[in-house]
């Protein structure tokens, strides 16, 4: 065994030691999870296994980094490592070997989302008229196929509607002629091939005498089909996970496969890891009283030798720009506490990227360093500068970089028509000249066109509609995003370069903050219709993720826990016991406006 191993508390240890066999690491928020994993890592070492025949999975290339070193520290053998990487990093290095199966050469390319995207529409155009698609439909359809040949590629499905067989086979055609795989492939085609020619396969099964799998929460189908194939020879399999944190069904990931672990290896041992070395006890006990209300789920109990720590903070605002003052107001009282410092990391956390808007604004008023974590600011999405650059063309029909950027990025004859819609309106409000913007242009359909993330840029302008409507006049408008631009450039200089870096507040969605940990955290929105999401609450499913989402947003903090909302409270707010919250309502010296 190594000379460095890490002091593991009694369930760690029976994790990492567990006999050979199939075995499953139910890991709450914080309980070290990886630090267990890897020690298992060194142990199968120890028993015998070579180090280059154990593959561990997991799905960052973060994650993926850590292991390694953890494990290098660990293990100092000259003997060549385990294989460590993500699953897309496994099925890239499978496909570079057994690529001609699929018609393509080793130095194939892998097209990212983006470039995937763009040959769907082309691969749209497959589709005439006679195969029962109108122009609008077609107009319409790139988005719509782009999820349909994901969800076959990930789903293990067959292209049942005949239009989207006619896409699918012109997408695929066209990937072969690129000599391209997209994302999906790296997953889907090792297990395609795994299943049409068992020789390949048993010389994988045999290339590996362990596999074990990091974050298997968020594993899906197609990804549980390589494992399986994979572990299929030996059954020395460990995954490790929590199934509170399945958050990304989205990305087809399935709550199902974690629970179902025993029934598909019935030999299979189960250790659970449940005390927690991250949070306070009212954190933890807080959390654990929300998720405990889901029905689909591993019962666990969560448990800290820390102190209760203070009470959560509930703030009830009078709108999202209270709220977004309110946390500021607080950002700089927490920066001052003896328990905090200047030096304390802090997040806001929120359910989706248009929440951001009110936030930023409120930050950059009072001059606090930020950054947004895993996107663009506010007022850089490309979505929203674009409709700015109608806002300001309408009021200066001089101002040709605005003129420039709705021609270049939309079209130059619906253009003309916007021109000429401004002048029918007549010193128009901010609002009315949004909704021109999108009905001349046809904005929404023009997203539902362009980006796989179209809900999402929708939602953006909505944000920003929102704002607009708040004033009547189209140059104050203007001036306060002037303002507003121009003092997160001069923040941008001294926070992102210079020494307050590194004590910028970190914003983010909660689905980006999952694995991410803060001395102080802020969950700004958690009202009915955003957390839980108003597209989630008439699925029973759906609203347990939702559910799950709050549990992961409060088991990211250490120390202090606050959670705002405006409008009708959150019904996961009424879950947290009363003796952990302490309730400040605003009053007359909130903000409005």
């Amino acid at each position: 065994m190594p000379s460095i191993v890490p002091q593991l508390n009694p369930e760690q240890k029976h994790a990492a030691e567990a006999p050979i066999s199939p075995l499953l690491i139910v890991a709450g928020a914080g309980t070290g999870k990886t630090r267990t994993l890897t020690t298992r890592i060194v142990h199968l070492i120890g028993c015998g296994i070579p180090p280059d025949k154990i593959c561990a999975i997991t799905f960052t290339n973060k994650a993926a980094q850590e292991m390694k070193e953890r494990v290098a520290r660990m293990h100092a053998g000259g003997k060549p490592g385990p294989y460590i990487g993500t699953f897309h990093a496994l099925g890239a290095r499978i496909l570079r070997q057994e690529c001609r199966v699929f018609g393509r050469e080793p130095n194939f390319v892998i097209f990212d989302d983006h470039d995937s995207f763009d040959l769907v529409k082309k691969a749209v155009k497959a589709i005439s008229p006679k195969d029962g698609a109108d122009e609008k439909k077609r107009k319409e359809a790139p988005t719509l196929f782009a999820k349909k040949i994901s969800e076959i590629k990930n789903l293990d499905g067959v292209p049942a509607d005949p239009k989207v067989k006619i896409v699918f086979d012109a997408y695929e055609a066209a990937l072969q002629r690129n000599n391209a795989f997209d994302f999906d492939d790296l997953i889907e085609k090792p297990v395609a091939l795994f299943r049409k020619h068992p020789e390949i396969l048993k010389k994988y099964q045999n290339r590996f005498d362990a596999i074990l799998v990091d974050e298997y929460q968020d594993i899906n189908p197609k990804q549980y089909d390589l494992i399986r194939l994979l572990a299929g020879g030996h059954g020395n399999l460990t995954v490790v996970g929590d199934d509170e944190q399945t958050i990304y069904t989205w990305r087809h990931a399935d709550i199902r496969i974690f629970l179902g672990f025993e029934k598909d290896w019935p030999k299979a041992a189960v250790h659970f890891l449940e005390e927690n070395y991250r949070s306070t006890g009212n954190i933890i006990r807080a959390a654990s009283a929300v998720v405990h209300n889901n029905k689909f789920r591993t019962p666990k109990q969560l448990w800290t030798k820390q102190e209760d720590g203070g009470p959560i903070t509930l703030y009830e605002a009078w709108g999202e720009n209270d709220e977004a003052a309110w946390i500021a107001r607080q950002l700089m009282e927490l920066r001052s506490a003896p328990a905090f410092g200047a030096g304390a990391s802090i997040a806001i956390l929120y359910r989706t990227n248009a929440q951001s808007r009110a936030i930023e604004q409120a930050l950059i008023r009072e001059n606090i360093p930020y950054k947004i974590f895993g996107g663009l600011k506010f007022y850089e999405r490309r979505e929203v500068k674009d409709a700015v650059a109608a806002l300001r063309y309408a009021a200066n029909g001089k101002d040709e970089l605005s003129r420039e950027r709705l021609e270049k990025n939309l079209s130059k004859r619906k253009f003309a028509e916007f021109r000429g819609a401004l002048i029918a309106l007549a010193n128009p409000k901010p609002a009315d000249v949004i909704k021109a913007f999108l009905e001349v242009f046809g904005y929404f359909d023009y997203l539902e066109n362009n980006f796989i993330n179209a809900d999402e840029r929708q939602e953006n302008i909505a944000e920003l509609t929102a704002f607009a409507s708040g004033f009547e006049d189209l140059p104050e408008l203007l001036e306060r995003l002037s303002l507003l631009q121009a003092t997160d450039d001069e923040n941008a200089e001294t926070g992102e370069r210079g020494a307050e870096a590194k004590n910028a507040v970190h914003l983010s969605t909660i689905h980006m903050a999952k694995g991410l940990e803060f001395d102080a955290v802020f969950i700004a929105g958690a009202a009915e219709g955003l957390l839980p999401h108003i597209r989630s609450i008439e699925s029973d499913e759906s609203l347990e993720e939702e559910r799950r989402l709050m549990y992961v947003a409060m088991t990211r903090a250490r120390k202090s826990l606050s959670i705002s909302f405006y409008g009708l409270p959150s019904r996961f707010i009424a879950e947290i016991p009363e003796d952990c919250l302490r309730l400040v309502e605003a009053d007359e010296k909130s903000v409005r406006y």
